[in-house]
């Protein structure tokens, strides 16, 4: 499983599992997954192997999913 295949499985948490219907602007969270499953951390989790943190934000109506942390052992 490569990074894209990670980053679309964080995105479906952040966007249909952890926000709420009504926000637009100024929310983030700190999202970590193992390609299955997501859970909310801080940003000072260290992500296990085969893990990925992703900082995902919306600003001003715009939805960003990026790369946080590597838990090592993952193609990139």
């Amino acid at each position: 499983m490569d990074v894209s295949e990670y980053q679309k499985c964080a995105t479906g948490y952040y966007l249909f599992d952890s926000m709420p219907d009504n926000v637009i602007d100024n929310w983030y969270r700190y999202v970590c997954t193992d390609g299955e499953n997501c859970k909310e951390v801080e940003a000072d989790y260290l992500p296990k192997d085969n893990e990925m943190v992703f900082f995902c934000s919306i600003t001003g109506g715009r939805t960003e999913v990026e790369l946080f942390k590597n838990g090592g052992e993952i193609k990139k």
